[in-house]
């Protein structure tokens, strides 16, 4: 799933990543935005990982990802 796609839904992706990253509160998902970036920095600081864990966690997350169903947030 491209990068922009999952930040301009994020409402919908954001309850994927949260269960994938539990300990990351729902206010900090709404501080992220989408933003890969901000993510990979939460995950590292939360999990106590290296940033390069992080980024892979994101791609893999990224790559499972699917487009949005018609009518669902």
């Amino acid at each position: 799933m491209d990068r922009e796609r999952i930040r301009a839904n994020w409402q919908h992706f954001k309850v994927h990543a949260r269960s994938r990253w539990a300990k990351i509160s729902a206010d900090q998902f709404d501080l992220i935005a989408g933003r890969r970036e901000q993510l990979v920095g939460r995950i590292h600081e939360v999990y106590g990982i290296s940033p390069g864990m992080a980024q892979m966690q994101v791609e893999s997350w990224q790559g499972q990802q699917r487009e949005p169903q018609a009518g669902s947030v």
